[in-house]
């Protein structure tokens, strides 16, 4: 049995410790801290290096100037004219994605379970998938005219692709032994699907769907501004249109503002989702 006075010195010991086990924490939060310092610097550098050269080393037709961007962008916030726009934009690339996922994630779960449709049909797939979907635009015209349909028929056609490809290596990639297992203790072909490829393929579906959510966002803007009549990217193509420069890069601004929040919203849910992967690596 300890004493009381080893019991004693170990709770100072632990005591003493305990700010030093908390350092490296709040070491990180200043290297965090320092960096978006740095980078908002860096933003503020070259807006005001902008600001400068604009008018003087390059014509304001071309660059427009930060101190009239803002003030468009803010303007079509307040009269409701970007939430329009941008709605538009992310139902059309929300129903591809939609669509485009779940076509691909049977069709790569089909496939990878039969390597005999795999070698039928996998040459086929890949043929499409080397050529550039946005060619496709103008037959999707001739086929669905330039309405929200051939937005969502866009980003169907990029989105199923990618999840295609994901699910069916990520099923293929299952451990034969392991499928062999659950067969031997009486698994049917659905318990092996749900049970042991989907969910370690899981990693690979989500990586497809942090690729595919952006894509199917910029096959979207790719056909509002080839055909369309509302969308960010039908903002950016009548602004560029009637060379409006304040408009062109507000539109532009705020496509970069979409793309960097769905980037980091999509970064949040797959690091939930897979939660349980990181921990069996830190296992």
């Amino acid at each position: 049995m300890r004493s009381v006075s080893t019991v004693v010195t170990e709770r100072e010991a632990t005591a003493e410790q305990a700010p030093e086990a908390a350092k490296p924490g709040r070491g990180r939060t200043r290297i965090r801290w320092r960096i978006h310092l740095v980078q908002v610097g860096l933003i503020a550098a070259i807006l005001a290096a902008w600001e400068l050269s604009a008018g003087r080393l390059v014509d304001d037709l071309l660059t427009s100037r930060p101190s009239e961007i803002f003030p468009t962008f803010w303007s079509w916030i307040v009269s409701g004219e970007l939430l329009y726009h941008a709605s538009s934009t992310f139902k059309d690339a929300f129903l591809g994605l939609l669509s485009g996922g779940a076509a691909g994630l049977v069709v790569g779960c089909v496939l990878g379970q039969s390597k005999r449709l795999a070698q039928v049909f996998e040459p086929f797939i890949t043929a499409f998938y080397t050529m550039p979907k946005h060619a496709l635009i103008p037959l999707f015209i001739m086929w669905v005219g330039i309405g929200s349909e051939l937005r969502v028929l866009t980003a169907a056609a990029i989105v199923f692709f990618l999840v295609f490809y994901n699910t069916f290596f990520g099923i293929r990639d299952v451990s034969q032994n392991l499928v062999d297992s659950v067969r031997v203790m009486g698994g049917t072909p659905l318990d092996v699907l749900f049970r042991v490829m989907l969910p370690s393929a899981l990693i690979w579906v989500f990586a497809a769907l942090k690729l595919a959510v952006p894509q199917a966002i910029v096959g979207v803007v790719v056909a509002e501004m080839l055909a369309g009549d509302r969308g960010l990217g039908f903002l950016v193509s009548m602004n560029a249109g009637t060379f409006n420069s304040d408009g062109t890069f507000a539109a532009i601004l705020a496509l970069l503002i979409v793309g960097f929040l769905v980037d980091r919203l999509m970064n949040l849910v797959t690091r939930r989702a897979l939660l349980w992967k990181n921990s069996d690596r830190a296992v």
